[in-house]
């Protein structure tokens, strides 16, 4: 049986808080974690989507290229995972990339009868040029921080993403 989002997020607002205290009814948008993570990437993204701009692509466009040059072979469902692209968006990039032949669609390796996308050289070449271009936007995004807390802050954001699957209503 699946439980309500709404019980579930009140469970979990519970548990989070101190005990005995009743829940806070202000929601201070300068120290709510959801909205610090999306104006930080929100800035990040902003920033970046300039430099993109010498290069024919938009950000949706550089995260499908990064991924497929990171993991090739991927199929549709997996890329939309790993780009965080919504559906309808992710195809629509999709079949951009391949008219401008940066993409491919190849068999999985695993499954024979699966359609997976890869980079096609010239796709590889082009990413390959942003690469420096986005390790140089992360370190100064990440300029001052300590490289552990550098770490410890990317698994508290594959952690926030982890525990965000008990709102999904799947489990």
């Amino acid at each position: 049986m699946k439980t309500e989002p709404s019980r579930t997020a009140a469970k979990a607002a519970r548990s989070g808080s101190e005990e005995g205290s009743a829940p806070a009814l202000d929601f201070d948008m300068d120290h709510a974690v959801p909205a610090l993570v999306a104006r930080a990437g929100m800035r990040m993204g902003q920033a970046f989507s300039k430099q993109l701009k010498a290069f024919d692509l938009n950000l949706t466009e550089w995260r499908v290229c990064a991924s497929l040059h990171h993991r090739p072979h991927q199929r549709l469902s997996d890329l939309a995972q790993n780009t965080a692209a919504e559906p309808s968006t992710l195809s629509r990039t999709v079949d951009s990339l391949m008219q401008r032949k940066v993409l491919v669609r190849d068999r999985s390796g695993a499954d024979a009868r699966a359609l997976a996308l890869s980079l096609t050289p010239e796709g590889v070449a082009l990413t390959e040029r942003i690469i420096p271009l986005a390790h140089l936007y992360e370190r100064v995004a990440v300029a001052g921080i300590p490289k552990q807390h550098v770490a410890l802050l990317k698994d508290m954001l594959h952690r926030l993403y982890e525990n965000m699957a008990m709102l999904d209503g799947d489990n």
